[in-house]
């Protein structure tokens, strides 16, 4: 048979979006240009990446129903330990402690939450009888079980990265109630969270105004341990220069956002085509947390506009084929994985246009990273083997289908 199994739909996005990652990569990468004294190697190590991610997608898109739930709990255990691992063994990148050996368990934990969650959430009521405390109340210890499979990655995730946090928050959420969570239940859970936000958001409001009390004195930031990213959190949050961004002067502060503007804007009305970016050189990040802007300012508002559908039309064509199924661990995992991905790349552009403060999250599977490339690939696997077992399943009804009808007919 084929060497690329699964919905063709979902092969073809993901070598859209292969081809535009390598394209891409080739015109953003000029300042790891400089760094590396040599034109071509930042590419090949970003193609690198990409033909080991290729692979890892050819290996998950065979894997049985069984292998997958198995997976599961190991993506998930993996993630949990490479992330207690974090302030032992971790490496700061930006200010934040995030990788541990070149990979980011907040790029694990992503994959392996989602996995856990729906199997958590598709296990029988007889599974759970099993423990005494799910007794008391199957479905409430249920319900909190779940919420502690999130938390447990989410909180020590939350202290480094905010983004990332919240990207878990919002599919997680969006999961237990697309996964049939009792409302009442769903409904505390928001007050609960959306209280504890405006509180974060008050305390940092007040940590804002401290800082630049402090600023003004000339005296350096309080360390605030664990949390001491809520310096940054502020800034971003909050600090909005009274200057019209057009008559600002770039700075370290600054840069990003002033750039990111000009590439857009640059892009009127057609776009600059591929190769001919003006901004590559000046926007940090470029291939990488503001690829986008890149893209962006290259290939107008059309393009730009075509490749953020194709996450949106990845996501479509997974809840397509999730209702296409009776296996409900199949048909919630069909539709977490590309989830929490299209919500990452919606952030990612959100913050490249400007619609929201600065997260530091790539774009799955174009920006430049080992972690995201590799993982986004296992989700791509993951959704290509369910696609594949949807389709048997469905083959099989048909033949059950016709079959009775042969029958009934003698």
């Amino acid at each position: 048979g084929s060497i690329m199994r699964g919905d063709s739909w979902i092969w073809g996005i993901y070598w859209l979006l292969f081809f535009i990652s390598v394209v891409e990569m080739f015109s953003a990468s000029s300042r790891l240009v400089y760094k590396s004294m040599t034109s071509t190697d930042p590419v090949f190590r970003h193609m690198e990446f990409l033909f080991w991610g290729l692979g890892v997608v050819l290996v998950f898109q065979s894997l049985n129903i069984k292998a997958i739930r198995n997976w599961s709990i190991i993506i998930y255990a993996a993630g949990v330990s490479f992330l207690f691992a974090l302030p032992v063994f971790g490496r700061t990148v930006n200010g934040a402690v995030r990788d541990v050996g070149g990979l980011q368990p907040a790029e694990i934990c992503k994959v392996g939450l989602m996995m856990a969650l729906c199997l958590a959430m598709t296990a029988s009521d007889e599974f759970y009888y099993r423990f005494s405390i799910f007794r008391k109340n199957v479905k409430l210890y249920r319900y909190l079980f779940y919420l502690l499979i999130a938390a447990i990655v989410a909180l020590p995730i939350l202290t480094q990265n905010l983004s990332t946090a919240l990207i878990i928050g919002m599919a997680t959420i969006s999961v237990l109630w697309i996964g049939g969570a009792k409302g009442l239940y769903l409904r505390r859970t928001l007050y609960v969270v959306g209280a504890c936000g405006l509180i974060g958001f008050a305390a940092l409001y007040g940590l804002h105004e401290w800082d630049n009390a402090n600023a003004a004195e000339g005296k350096t930031l309080v360390n605030l341990g664990p949390i001491n990213r809520a310096h940054t959190w502020a800034s971003r949050v909050f600090d909005k220069d009274p200057i019209p961004l057009a008559d600002q002067t770039p700075n370290d502060d600054n840069a990003q956002v002033i750039h990111a503007h000009m590439a857009l804007a640059n892009s009127y009305p057609f776009g600059k085509f591929i190769g001919n970016s003006q901004l590559r050189d000046l926007l940090p990040e470029a291939y990488s947390d503001y690829i986008y802007a890149i893209i962006f300012e290259e290939t107008g508002f059309i393009g730009a506009l075509c490749v953020m559908l194709l996450y949106i039309v990845l996501l479509g064509r997974c809840f397509y084929l999730a209702g296409k199924t009776s296996d409900p661990f199949i048909r919630l995992l069909m539709i977490a994985l590309p989830l929490i991905m299209t919500i990452q790349a919606l952030m990612h552009i959100g913050v490249c246009t400007d619609s929201m403060f600065v997260t530091g999250q790539p774009l799955p599977l174009i920006s430049r990273g080992g972690s995201s490339i590799l993982l986004t690939s296992v989700s791509l696997g993951i959704i290509l083997a369910l696609s594949r077992l949807i389709k048997a399943e469905r083959e099989m009804q048909e033949a059950n289908e016709v079959s009775q009808v042969q029958i009934e007919s003698v």
